[in-house]
């Protein structure tokens, strides 16, 4: 039996620094912050998980200035576990919760290249859960398992946790991704079907949630897949100035707007502020195991007729086994990846020209 307990959404301010020395910055920030949020939400129901926006701990150095991967790696990755890592596990065994986090990390596997990756750090201090982020936008530097599919199939095998993994624990089976991730339904539907019951999707940038979208997304893959949606976005962006000049500081560049979602799609918690916030709720997992069981309508899994969606994905869009590229390297393979669909019938090309003044 799993008692109801509080789940927190963490938004934070994130100093966007160059080296990995300076993420010591956020990581103090953020340990000040779940102080606080453990004393004030656990005045209801104990406090189990904590969650983190992405960029939290890093901020965005490599996309921001399109920074090769091998330097990235060289001088910002972290490792896993490491001594970033090692601060947020000091809290979790403070406080007796788990919390979900995101680093870009080295994998001695493959040197010179960095993973996106979302772990989970149990009460004990010990990381029970990693997910490397499969789907980037194209202006993101980091490894995906894609583009080293051979050798990843290689090493972990070819199965539905090789490539989205679950962490079964004792407050419910917890999963997810960030960013651009969020914005494919196929990836939380898997995770869905290999267990989860709670879902985390961090983060989006603005525009794209003043216009709704990051929150819409996150509303949906819980709806769809009858799962909580934890979704904690990342505050103010800091940046430094000239030597002798103060910091910038650009509230809304990231977004905030965090929320909390429940297995029905309804709001649970959200947030209208962009800087320093956190949200919690209830989460109550054995009542969303008898929903599971026993609803006919808003659980859609047992409706799946997965024969009928197969040939959807029998021919391949973007390529497997890339080597590291930057942002002009990735463009072309998106104008190419449209060319194709063009191609297959999927789109259809336009009569607007661009103008080539």
């Amino acid at each position: 039996m799993i008692a109801p307990y509080t789940a927190v959404a963490l938004q934070t301010s994130v100093h966007n620094v160059p080296t990995r020395q300076e993420v010591e910055k956020n990581l103090r920030h953020i340990g000040n912050m779940i102080d606080l949020v453990m004393h004030i939400c656990s005045l209801e129901l104990p406090v189990r998980l904590i969650t983190l926006g992405e960029g939290a701990i890093q901020g965005f150095i490599d996309e921001i200035i399109d920074m090769e991967q091998a330097e990235y790696t060289e001088v910002m990755a972290a490792d896993l576990p490491g001594w970033e890592t090692e601060m947020l596990a000091d809290k979790a065994r403070q406080h007796g919760c788990y919390i979900v986090a995101q680093l870009k990390t080295k994998n001695a596997k493959f040197p010179g290249r960095f993973f996106n990756t979302v772990f989970m750090i149990d009460p004990q201090g010990e990381i029970v859960y990693e997910h490397q982020k499969n789907i980037i936008l194209y202006t993101e530097h980091s490894t995906t398992p894609h583009d080293v599919y051979d050798d990843w199939v290689a090493e972990h095998g070819d199965s539905l946790e090789t490539f989205f993994p679950v962490a079964k624990t004792e407050i419910g089976n917890i999963a997810g991704s960030v960013g651009v991730e969020g914005a494919f339904p196929e990836a939380w539907r898997a995770f869905a079907m290999n267990g989860a019951e709670i879902l985390y999707r961090a983060s989006l940038p603005e525009p794209w949630v003043s216009r709704g979208i990051f929150q819409l997304q996150n509303r949906a893959r819980a709806m769809d897949n009858t799962c909580y949606m934890l979704a904690p976005n990342t505050g103010s962006l800091i940046v430094a100035g000239p030597p002798g000049t103060p910091d910038t500081s650009i509230g809304g560049a990231l977004g905030g707007r965090t929320g909390i979602y429940g297995y029905r799609g309804e709001v649970l918690a959200e947030s209208t502020v962009v800087d320093d916030c956190y949200i919690s709720t209830q989460i109550d997992i054995e009542t969303l195991r008898y929903y599971r069981e026993h609803s006919r309508f808003q659980n859609w899994l047992p409706y799946l007729k997965t024969e009928i969606f197969q040939k959807l994905y029998e021919q391949p869009i973007w390529p497997k086994n890339l080597p590291p590229l930057q942002h002009a390297d990735k463009g072309r393979i998106v104008a190419d990846a449209v060319e194709m669909l063009i191609g297959r019938g999927a789109f259809t090309r336009s009569n607007i020209r661009p103008d080539k003044k």
